[in-house]
C-alpha cells in the first residue's frame, strides 16, 4: 500500500515529448485544413486558414516563453511587466482579427479555423494520450 511507485520520464521528459507532439499535430492539422482550404473553398479561404494556422503558431510560442518566463526564480521581481505581455498576446492576436475582419482580406471564419489548429491538436493529444496510456 504505501509503495513509492517512480516514474518513468521525469516531468520535463514528458513535457518536451507533449510538446513537440502538439506542434507536430498542429502543423499536421494547418496543413491538411489549408489543402482542404484551396480545394473546397478556393484560394481565398485557403489564405485563410493558412494565415490563421500562422496565427496559431505564434500564438502558440509565445503563450509558451511567456508561461514560461513566470515561473522562472527571476520573475517574482517583473510579475506585473510579465503578466502584461501574457495579455498583451490576447490584445495583439484581436488585433490582427479585427484587422481582416475589417480590411474583407480573406474570410474571417476560415481565419479562426485555422487559429484553432492549437486547440484541436491540444484534444487529439489528449485523446492519443487517453488511448496509448497503460492502466
Amino acid at each position: 500500500m504505501g509503495e513509492d511507485i517512480d516514474p518513468l520520464t521525469t516531468e520535463s521528459t514528458a513535457s518536451t515529448i507533449s510538446n513537440r507532439a502538439i506542434v507536430a499535430a498542429m502543423f499536421v492539422l494547418i496543413t491538411f485544413g489549408t489543402i482542404a482550404g484551396f480545394i473546397l473553398g478556393g484560394r481565398s479561404f485557403g489564405a485563410a486558414v493558412l494565415t490563421g494556422g500562422i496565427l496559431s503558431v505564434i500564438n502558440y510560442f509565445w503563450l509558451e516563453r511567456s508561461t514560461r518566463a513566470l515561473f522562472e526564480n527571476r520573475a517574482a521581481s517583473a510579475t506585473t511587466l510579465l503578466a502584461a505581455k501574457y495579455i498583451l498576446r490576447y490584445v495583439a492576436i484581436g488585433a490582427v482579427l479585427l484587422l481582416i475582419y475589417l480590411t474583407d482580406a480573406v474570410p474571417i471564419a476560415a481565419v479562426i479555423l485555422g487559429l484553432s489548429a492549437f486547440a484541436i491538436a491540444v484534444v487529439f493529444q489528449g485523446l492519443k494520450n487517453i488511448f496509448t496510456s497503460s492502466f
